[in-house]
């Protein structure tokens, strides 16, 4: 390949690469709107936006990274954030989701769960975007969970978890079968100190149209 057509193939590959918009971290809305808190859960990525009836660029709320055996977290896989949040928030419902390795470069680490909590705006749609998962499995299978995109709404005041990623079920046969998690649902207290039950939320897809400039 002449010279001329390699330097001109490197600099499309770099326009292409700034072309790629960043995503950006979610912003909590101003104190003067009314909230609720939300504890997002996940070993994949969530993100999220408020929602005005199309697609924009939804904003990071969560990002499982990656540790080595050591617990030790490797630089080029952070988590986000990486200090995560706790806010005054009722106590976590769902169980822990499972470490798993990515079944691209597995020598990487394992993606590990994070747990980080927002107050995110109440009254108005909001879009939560999960899923992406990719996850290594016996010889050269692997495992994914799709990308999901819905839109709920939260009260204000209230309490709730978005519960999203790859999960592991026991099945009677005594193994396990991988399952793809995305449930949002309201957090209420029961009579108990730190007991909580969950009530499912009502949400539905977004309508599948970019918004003006995206």
């Amino acid at each position: 390949m002449q010279l001329r057509n390699i330097a001109s193939l490197a600099l499309l590959s770099l326009l292409g690469a700034c072309s790629v918009k960043p995503v950006l971290p979610y912003s909590e809305p101003p104190l003067s709107v009314p909230t609720a808190q939300l504890r997002v859960i996940t070993n994949g990525e969530v993100r999220g936006e408020a929602y005005a009836g199309c697609l924009g660029d939804s904003k990071r709320l969560a990002k499982a990274g990656r540790f080595g055996s050591n617990q030790q977290a490797n630089i080029n896989y952070p988590q986000f954030p990486l200090q995560p949040r706790q806010i005054d928030m009722l106590p976590r419902f769902a169980p822990k989701l499972p470490a798993y390795i990515g079944s691209i470069r597995m020598g990487e680490g394992a993606y590990h769960e994070i747990v980080t909590e927002y107050r995110v705006p109440a009254g108005r749609p909001f879009l939560l975007e999960g899923g992406g998962v990719s996850a290594a499995g016996s010889g050269s299978s692997y495992r994914t969970c799709p990308e999901v995109k819905k839109v709920v709404v939260f009260e204000p005041g209230k309490s709730y978890e978005a519960y999203v990623g790859l999960n592991y079920v026991p099945q009677a046969s005594g193994e396990t079968a991988a399952m793809c998690a995305f449930a949002v649902y309201q957090l209420l207290p029961l009579g108990k100190p730190g007991a909580v039950m969950p009530l499912a939320v009502q949400a539905k897809p977004p309508v599948d149209r970019k918004c003006p400039g995206n």
